[in-house]
């Protein structure tokens, strides 16, 4: 019993060893697999087309963002690459280009986005989602109340908008 039990040990120990090599670098924040995640948690209907309320600044601005059914997110994130379910329509400098997520994490009330500018450089927007004034909006049927605010980052600048539901011309 002893001649098998030191083995066994000395088995169990490396296994150990192994897993914790596997699992360690990819629980950081800066590792790729841990920036390439696609992830809701939404327990209402903040689906539709997001807008500017004021005149965007020079220079790279939000022209819109859209925001799919909870169905196309999860679609998404079962690796389903059908139509995205967040497209962001930027315009500047290069004209208007739309971007597609790389990672996403959304709920209710926040939303990070990470996507790719066509010359590859990163573009991250974090903005927070103000649920009541979504519901105004909606009510009004699309009027000018800020109901997603925050700031994207491209190619090296920090770039604020506030952006309201759209309900079309």
């Amino acid at each position: 019993m002893r001649r098998l039990l030191a083995p066994a040990v000395v088995c169990l120990a490396a296994l150990a060893a192994c897993e914790r090599r596997e699992a360690g670098p990819a629980s950081t924040a800066t590792t790729p697999a841990a920036t390439a995640s696609f992830r809701h948690r939404l327990e209402g209907d903040i689906s539709g087309d997001y807008r500017p309320v004021s005149a965007p600044p020079q220079g790279w601005r939000v022209e819109s963002l859209f925001i799919g059914q909870a169905s196309a997110l999860e679609a998404w994130e079962a690796a389903q690459r059908g139509a995205a379910p967040l497209i962001l329509t930027l315009s500047g400098p290069d004209g208007a280009v739309q971007i597609t997520p790389r990672a996403y994490d959304l709920t209710d009330e926040r939303l990070h986005f990470v996507g790719v500018m066509p010359d590859g450089r990163q573009l991250v927007l974090d903005a927070r989602i103000d649920p009541g004034a979504l519901a105004t909006a909606r009510r009004n049927l699309g009027d000018r109340t800020p109901v997603i605010t925050g700031a994207m980052t491209v190619k090296g600048h920090r770039i604020p908008f506030n952006l309201g539901w759209w309900n079309g011309d």
